[in-house]
């Protein structure tokens, strides 16, 4: 079982799941609140958060609207 640090903008989730690094990203979004905001990308990694500076070639990542479309979110609607 893996354990991904997924980020993107304030939000910042800990996942442990069976689930590849894409699958985990569009799990995080179902958890975003009111007051969090998401970059254009996703970054996820097992080793800690990541961002645009702290990013490796170990990181993986998505663009948010990838991940958000796969998790069925429709942004037209917001």
């Amino acid at each position: 079982m893996a354990k991904y640090y997924v980020k993107s903008g304030s939000l910042e989730m800990i996942f442990a799941s069976d689930k590849n690094p894409f699958e985990a990203a569009q799990q995080s979004v179902w958890e975003l609140n009111d007051n969090d905001t998401i970059d254009e990308y996703f970054y996820i990694d097992e080793r800690g958060f990541r961002d645009y500076i702290t990013a490796d070639g170990h990181t993986c990542v998505f663009k948010s609207m990838a991940v958000l479309d796969a998790a069925g979110w429709n942004m037209d609607d917001m």
